[in-house]
């Protein structure tokens, strides 16, 4: 006599729906979605699996613990209103695409409340935790008091063919978390009116190091612009990198091909703030390079030791050398301006309606 047939494991569903409406029981499309809470369904979709999320306004902060796709349909709409990120992931080998993710806020690191819409890590129990090869692609973010979205220690990960206007920072490239961001590509995107500083910054706040990251074809107007106040109002350039501290690591990032107009920094903006320390410690800004920009009027509320229009801005509290090549700079008053002890290499760029191709100024 045969014996009872032995029970199937349970395998998690490859594809689940999240709609804002009542869930139903077949969840095979959005009219028929398992899950009303994107949380639930992120834990529920199988590992390498994807959850669509259905049109609708949903309000929290979802954080994505495995490998996954959380994949928008028009109209999905995350709003995280009093929370620190809208989106975030502790798992690497993720996808995000296709939302809008708003209003993130309050601002305050101190508290690992970093105000992004879209965050290269997730908040857990024992802190944040950081994730590589996150590829957050055609995804629309808004009104978050942080940045839209935030490559923070991550490698090998992208944000390609995004919208960021009218955050904080459009999209930024740090350390924050002490792990380097390197290797990351930032391509296609649109980060305009980011009214708190920068349309993109790669920036260093710890010394683990911004590293080999390109920027390109992307297109950022009108940022920093929020007070009116000369020369430090905001770090609102097109582009930046940056660093405050001595020991400052951002090397071999390129910078290619892309539109800056209207900030309130230069189009293109190097502030290596801190001077070398008596042991020697000093920034490394090797290996950067500009090329092929279309860099119009920017400048438009100063910087340190230069009142004027200007494309591209360079300054640096230690001895710098940066590749400017290939760059069409338009109805500025400068062109290049530097600001201590920089070489600019490169050559081969064409100036339009610029009364002074190069400005300088010996300390910064």
């Amino acid at each position: 006599m045969a014996g009872p047939a032995a029970a199937h494991p349970y395998q998690a569903p490859h594809t689940v729906y999240v709609a804002a409406s009542v869930a139903g029981q077949h969840d095979h499309w959005c009219r028929h979605a398992g899950f009303t809470d994107i949380q639930a369904a992120i834990g529920a979709v199988a590992d390498g699996g994807t959850v669509v999320v259905c049109r609708g306004t949903y309000h929290g902060m979802f954080t994505i613990t495995h490998r996954m796709t959380l994949a928008g349909r028009p109209g999905a709409v995350i709003d995280a209103t009093g929370m620190p990120y809208g989106v975030g992931t502790s798992a690497s080998w993720v996808t995000i695409r296709g939302l809008t993710v708003q209003n993130a806020s309050p601002l305050d690191p101190s508290s690992n409340a970093p105000a992004d819409g879209i965050l290269t890590a997730g908040l857990t129990d024992h802190g944040p935790v950081t994730a590589n090869h996150v590829r957050i692609i055609g995804n629309t973010v808004k009104g978050n008091l942080g940045s839209g979205i935030d490559l923070n220690s991550t490698s090998y990960s992208m944000a390609v063919g995004n919208r960021a206007v009218g955050n904080g920072v459009g999209i930024n490239v740090s350390d924050d978390l002490g792990q380097p961001a390197a290797h990351n590509l930032v391509s296609g995107n649109v980060t305009n009116e980011n009214f708190g500083g920068c349309g993109i910054a790669l920036a260093d706040h710890t010394g683990a190091g911004v590293i080999g990251n390109v920027v390109t074809f992307n297109r950022s107007d009108d940022n920093g612009l929020s007070t009116p106040t000369a020369p430090d109002a905001s770090a609102g350039s097109g582009v930046i990198m940056a660093s405050p501290i001595p020991n400052g690591i951002v090397r071999n990032n390129t910078i290619a091909w892309n539109e800056f107009h209207g900030n309130g920094h230069g189009g293109v903006v190097v502030h290596s703030h801190v001077p070398a320390l008596p042991d020697g410690t000093a920034s490394d800004f090797r290996g950067n390079s500009v090329i092929g920009n279309v860099i119009g009027t920017n400048n438009l509320r100063q910087d340190q030791s230069d009142p004027e229009t200007t494309g591209i801005y360079l300054g640096s509290a230690t001895p710098l050398t940066i590749k400017v090549a290939y760059n069409l700079i338009h109805d500025d008053h400068y062109g290049i301006f530097t600001a201590g002890d920089v070489t600019v290499t490169g050559g081969h760029n064409r100036f339009v309606r610029v009364a002074q191709h190069h400005g300088s100024v010996p300390s910064y």
